[in-house]
């Protein structure tokens, strides 16, 4: 399981990095795809497509030939598979922290949470986030640049999504923002208040 950044270069494409993801956090990603569902074209489109247009913060994972996008957003973290196949999958995982995205948060999330034990969504989102954008803390995080077969793999699992995306523009292109609006307000609907795992959340 690795992370997947793309790294801005001037007058160039940006440049593929890859990192692994560390063995905890790898762990919990894998149960929380265990909780995935099937995701239509359609559905994704009128939902989580329109994150992409506004300011979450998210990364990518690789893992086999699948690609994982891996979104901050109410009630947690919202992870979508894209497949070389076309196929998609997704699911939303509450945050382990009581008062997330401003919830009200009860007495006993209160005295359930432990404000030092690690917050594995906040690494899987944060840790590759912050490495496009500094190349010491790429370093640091033994960020390299990928070879032509991770490359191959990322670009074919994220094929079929990239024509949704043309599709989007194509027929939203002229009202965006009222796109992004009923995205937006669809995925609200979509998550509702997530998953729980199985380690407090």
């Amino acid at each position: 399981m690795r992370y997947i950044i793309l790294v801005e270069q001037k007058k160039k494409a940006p440049a593929m990095f890859t990192a692994p993801v560390a063995d905890d956090d790898a762990d919990y990603l894998r149960r929380a795809i265990d909780t995935m569902q099937p995701l239509s074209a359609e559905d994704y489109m009128q939902g989580p497509a329109a994150i992409l247009h506004m300011l979450a913060r998210y990364s990518y994972v690789l893992l086999d030939n699948d690609v994982y996008w891996c979104v901050e957003w109410t009630p947690g973290m919202i992870v979508i598979r894209f497949s070389p196949n076309g196929e998609m999958a997704w699911t939303a995982i509450r945050s382990p922290v009581p008062d997330f995205g401003g919830r009200t948060a009860t007495k006993e999330e209160k005295e359930a949470y432990d404000p030092d034990a690690p917050n594995h969504q906040v690494n899987l989102v944060f840790e590759p986030w912050t490495a496009q954008f500094d190349e010491e803390d790429r370093q640091a995080k033994c960020f390299q640049p990928a070879d032509a077969q991770t490359e191959e793999a990322f670009e074919a699992a994220l094929a079929s999504v990239n024509e949704i995306g043309d599709q989007i523009e194509s027929k939203y292109g002229n009202d965006l923002e009222a796109w992004v609006y009923r995205g937006e307000e669809q995925v609200v609907k979509m998550v509702g208040e997530g998953v729980r795992l199985d380690d407090g959340e």
